[in-house]
């Protein structure tokens, strides 16, 4: 029965714990011109902040680190020069796609 007991505990505890994991996980877009000031951005299912030079979200799910989100935040900002998560990151073929849909420089900087 203890043994059941703190077999249960110890499951309990790894789920809690890998809970809070998967919830720090950032999603960084780095991006080419500096956002003026901080402005929220809700894209892939999550809120990003994005100030100075990048956009930042801590997400909970799978839908956030997609080409889908990284073009959004283009369209919005300008032409993003790196998307990561934890240890992924887009490569310079899914960066040009994403930038496909970026607002020209200029239109960014006074957005």
């Amino acid at each position: 029965m203890i043994r059941s007991t703190l077999a249960a505990a110890a499951a309990l505890m790894t789920f809690a714990l890998a809970g809070q994991a998967t919830a720090q996980t950032l999603v960084t877009a780095k991006l080419e011109q500096s956002v003026a000031e901080r402005t929220r951005l809700v894209a892939g299912s999550a809120v990003f902040w994005c100030e100075g030079e990048a956009c930042v979200a801590t997400v909970s799910n799978s839908r956030t680190f997609i080409p889908a989100t990284c073009k959004d935040i283009a369209s919005r900002f300008g032409p993003v020069t790196a998307f990561e998560s934890g240890t992924r990151a887009f490569d310079a073929e899914r960066l040009e796609a994403c930038n496909a849909s970026a607002r020209p420089a200029q239109q960014a900087a006074n957005n």
